[in-house]
């Protein structure tokens, strides 16, 4: 058989069982086996052809090049499979008709120094150098033209020897391995990496594909390390129990599904409610808009809309509201927002219609506003045609284009009469046509209700003011009373009783909401490193259960202490993850080198978002309760190692109490929330400090009372 003309291929092998049966191995003068097979006389006409146009294979040929689109396509495809565009041009370069020269997979980890490789390299022979070897022989002229091109570019003077002893893998405790399958150990996959050396350092491909690989690396969670831990440089004490050291290797590896739903819908609502409802004012004072307004009297008066600003990027509260934001008011039926409806309610019992006397306009109002010398007060007892109940004349009324004698539906027939009391009154929706005689129904009405702000204020206004002050405007009703405002506040389902607000899914809805875009983006921020690395740990489900309790928690203490403020975002369920971090530290205490240091760490991390949550649109009590309830569920759903059988036996123990803890905690807000409500004047200060006297939202609810 002829010898391969080239000078690598004479210091190289090729795998026996990747060539069959009919290849055998012959050893050079220097060491280096070659294959060898029987000569036949087409074999010899085939080498003497082969060595004959060595010169000519060795010439560069013109590849054709590839479009823009597809190389695109093909780099987009790599960054997401974390690799670079030279991986996967060499493996796209090394594929090959036969079976690879090992049975190793490439998706492994690395081989520990221990393993024995002289079936896989002989004389200080990788890996790299038998499937190149190989590939020479059976592949292509031009792509054996390309792999020695990238070969002068990657530095082929190297000692590959010297490669293949510096591939040293870690301690499964710090690199960790996959569990196999049931019934047999966990055995480490074994991985020979390509190290590729580039005289001008990193190459650009691979500088973009590197955070990727991170982000999305499939290594097992150590358990007391992670993330935190190689930012904080947890180490593991020198030694280690081996029955401790055995429960960390059987800790199973998951992947974290629960972290890339939430962050999907969190991004997505985000970008819906941006594009919906805009952006508000961006600062942290209060933005005020001053216009001239036609309001109900028929005259143009300058107002003044006062809204608070955003600085998260985000809509206003008011949107928020609508979209399912924490607001306690429509969670309850709230005393104070209760009272301030039955105020207005009283106020409008004893108003009337007030009719110009050239029946041009007509608003529903007071005597004290009526004009004495413009309009006429139409007043039931001073009318000769008041209309009577039961035999007896109506004590309350009129009202602007109603009246119980001309709506036909609903009709005011007995049993079925209208009260006395106008508050009472439903809306008429048809009647019997004009009427000369009854001022207050052929008069053109210039005011309806509408509904302004977010503490169930209604106005009998016009149109114009009520869209300025972003107001809901009610075309079909003439009383206040026939309006339920905190419905059209609130938004999302109606209440089953008007009068009875009772969206109390509003406790988990707003964990999925956010105050803006700088908001969403620091939640996914967080979740892509914090939540991901404990989702590893200890899966998507019980990691998504400390989630979705702590963040129902924190909203439940939020909407009692701070009932009118709108809170949106998972800042309770964040604090709860946070506290996962201070349970698993408690529970691998033992085996770390320097935990306090740890604990001072992480308490300083805490303490600064503590602060952090002084500012406006930023919840502590969300925060507070929030981690005190992750705390205790941590206890119960974490893993944990046991160092011992009386410490297992007490770790049990421990898991039942911090359930009934956390159940105790969840049981007394709720009482607090819906049974006893409390008032705290003060706990403001706890979550916003007024630096100036427009720095954090007004919630007084008496200023609305005009």
């Amino acid at each position: 058989m002829c010898q391969p003309t080239h000078t690598a291929c004479r210091r190289r092998i090729v795998d026996p069982l990747a060539r069959g049966r009919a290849f055998r191995m012959v050893e050079d003068a220097d060491g280096c086996s070659v294959p060898q097979t029987p000569i036949t006389p087409g074999a010899t006409s085939l080498c003497s052809f082969s060595s004959s146009r060595s010169g000519f294979n060795r010439l560069p040929r013109r590849r054709k090049r590839e479009s823009v689109a597809k190389m695109s396509f093909r780099a987009a495809a790599a960054l997401v499979k974390g690799r670079s565009l030279h991986e996967t041009a060499t493996r796209h370069i090394q594929r090959r008709s036969f079976t690879p020269g090992s049975f190793l997979d490439e998706e492994a980890a690395e081989l520990p120094d221990e393993l024995d490789t002289s079936f896989f390299a002989k004389d200080g022979l990788n890996r790299e150098e038998l499937s190149t070897c190989a590939d020479e022989v059976f592949e292509s002229p031009v792509e054996t033209d390309v792999k020695a091109d990238e070969g002068d570019q990657t530095g082929g003077a190297l000692d590959k020897c010297e490669l293949e002893r510096s591939h040293l893998m870690l301690s499964p405790l710090e690199r960790g391995w996959r569990k196999g399958k049931e019934g047999t150990s966990p055995q480490p996959k074994v991985r020979l990496q390509q190290e590729v050396v580039s005289v001008n350092g990193q190459r650009r491909g691979q500088r973009i594909a590197t955070p990727v690989k991170k982000l999305f690396a499939r290594e097992k969670r150590p358990y007391g390390l992670g993330m935190v831990g190689k930012l904080t440089n947890r180490t593991y004490r020198s030694h280690i129990d081996s029955y401790v050291k055995r429960q960390i290797e059987d800790m199973d590896d998951h992947r974290p599904f629960f972290t890339y739903w939430i962050t999907f819908v969190h991004l997505l609502i985000t970008i819906l409610a941006v594009g919906i409802y805009g952006i508000a004012p961006i600062g942290f004072s209060q933005h005020e808009t001053v216009d001239s307004v036609l309001r109900n009297k028929g005259v143009y008066e300058n107002v003044k809309f006062v809204q608070q600003e955003n600085f998260w990027v985000g809509p206003s509260s008011e949107a928020l509201i609508h979209l399912g934001a924490k607001f306690s008011p429509c969670m309850r039926q709230d005393r104070q927002v209760h009272k301030l409806i039955q105020a207005k309610q009283d106020l409008e019992r004893n108003s009337a219609c007030c009719v110009r006397n050239d029946r041009s306009g007509c608003v529903q109002t007071s005597r004290e506003q009526c004009s004495s010398t413009l309009a006429v007060w139409v007043k039931w007892p001073e009318h000769l045609s008041a209309p009577k109940l039961q035999g007896k004349v109506r004590q309350y009324g009129s009202v602007c284009h109603q009246d119980p004698r001309v709506c036909l539906e609903p009709g005011s027939v007995s049993p079925h009469e209208w009260p006395d009391d106008i508050t009472r009154w439903p809306i008429c929706t048809k009647s019997t046509g004009n009427h000369t005689n009854l001022p207050h129904i052929d008069c053109d009405i210039t005011g309806r209700p509408c509904c302004i702000g977010t503490k169930g204020r209604c106005e009998i206004t016009s149109r114009e003011y009520c869209e300025f002050m972003r107001g809901y405007f009610h075309e079909e009703a003439t009383l206040c009373s026939q309006v339920h405002c905190m419905d059209d506040v609130c938004g999302l389902l109606p209440f089953l009783n008007p009068q009875v607000p009772d969206q109390f899914y509003r406790l988990w809805l707003s964990l999925f909401l956010h105050a803006g875009i700088l908001h969403c983006l620091v939640s996914v921020a967080f979740q892509m490193t914090i939540l991901r690395d404990l989702e590893k740990l200890a899966g998507w489900l019980r990691i998504s259960i400390i989630y979705i309790l702590s963040g129902i928690t924190g909203n439940l203490a939020s909407a009692i202490f701070l009932p009118y403020r709108a809170e949106v975002g998972p800042a309770g369920s964040q604090f709860g993850i946070l506290a996962c971090l201070f349970v698993e530290l408690f529970q691998s205490w033992q085996i770390l080198e320097r935990p306090w240091r740890a604990l001072g760490k992480l308490l300083c991390v805490v303490l600064f978002l503590f602060a952090f949550g002084l500012l406006p649109w930023i919840d502590n009590f969300a925060h507070i309760c929030g981690f005190a309830s992750g705390f205790f569920l941590s206890f119960a759903f974490l893993p944990y190692i046991s160092f011992g059988r009386l410490d297992m036996y007490r770790k049990r123990c421990q898991i039942i109490a911090s359930l009934l803890v956390f159940v105790g905690l969840l049981a007394g807000l709720v009482v607090l929330f819906y049974v006893h409500p409390i008032t705290c004047e003060w706990c403001e200060l706890l979550t916003c400090i007024p630096f100036t006297d427009t720095f954090c939202e007004k919630y007084d609810l008496n200023a609305h009372l005009h």
